[in-house]
């Protein structure tokens, strides 16, 4: 059985350690793949000195979160590997995540993408967005959940492909849970297996709150294969105006013109998963 632990890095020195060396202590072996999107705070140099085991790719430009896994991806399909696993920079797994998720998925093949319990440092509590997640799990199948910790098959892969490229950074990883279960397979949380999400919640401006929940969120809806597209639109419709009262301003009305001059892509997307 092969894993590969794919690692998108940018300025990811205050992780580093922590992340990869978590995987080189796993219980269950696996390779790494290191795609670094052009780091300026010598991330690469830092990875080839003190991980030469992985795989390190510099890329000359910035790809974005979902171009460096495609890249990733890729290259576990055409080496034949049976699993991989999208590991965050800021993120870490404990020595038996791993083989817990692999056995789960073996046992239960129906599911394409399954996920630890995402927590915060020290396991005191469970990251804030998973937290909500989990509010909705049933039996443990979830319809999203983040890709800072994602076992993913090789039948999964082969059935769903990649990260669609309308989403360069946010809404890839519901984009791709759609297209999972659109294809017929799950996507599920083992709770026997823990790992951690070291992000800090900090304030945000408003506007990059109105580009990730109002634009990328509606942009996610649109893309949902799932479910028609005219009742996704009517919904986005919807959406648009709560969301221009809520925030005050009328940036969401401005992504709504551009996901209309969009629909064309958002035709294809759909068609394409």
């Amino acid at each position: 059985m092969k894993i590969l632990v794919i690692v998108v890095t940018y300025n990811g020195m205050p992780w580093l350690e922590r992340c990869l060396g978590s995987v080189l202590a796993s219980e269950t072996p696996a390779d790494l793949y290191v795609w670094d999107n052009d780091s300026t705070d010598g991330s690469a140099d830092f990875v080839e000195g003190h991980f030469p085991q992985a795989k390190l790719v510099r890329s000359a430009d910035n790809l974005g979160f979902a171009e460096g896994n495609n890249m990733g991806l890729r290259y576990a399909l055409e080496r034949g590997y049976h699993y991989v696993y999208l590991l965050n920079q800021d993120a870490w797994i404990e020595p038996s995540t791993l083989g817990t998720l692999v056995a789960a998925q073996q046992a239960h093949p129906e599911f394409g993408v399954l996920s630890p319990l995402q927590m915060t440092d020290g396991f005191v509590d469970y990251d804030r967005a998973f937290a909500k997640i989990l509010r909705f799990a049933q039996n443990d199948t979830v319809r999203h959940v983040m890709a800072a910790h994602w076992l993913v098959s090789r039948e999964c892969l082969e059935k769903v492909g990649l990260f669609a490229p309308l989403f360069p950074i946010w809404g890839n990883d519901d984009n791709y849970c759609d297209r999972v279960r659109y294809h017929g397979l799950q996507v599920g949380i083992v709770p026997e297996a823990r790992a951690v999400h070291d992000r800090a919640f900090r304030e945000e401006p408003k506007d990059k709150i109105i580009l990730r929940n109002y634009y990328y969120g509606s942009l996610v809806r649109l893309c949902d294969p799932n479910r028609p597209l005219w009742e996704r639109f009517l919904f986005v419709c919807l959406f648009t105006l709560v969301k221009t009262i809520k925030y005050g301003s009328t940036l969401p009305l401005k992504y709504f013109r551009t996901l209309c001059r969009m629909l064309p892509e958002i035709k294809e997307t759909r068609v394409q998963a």
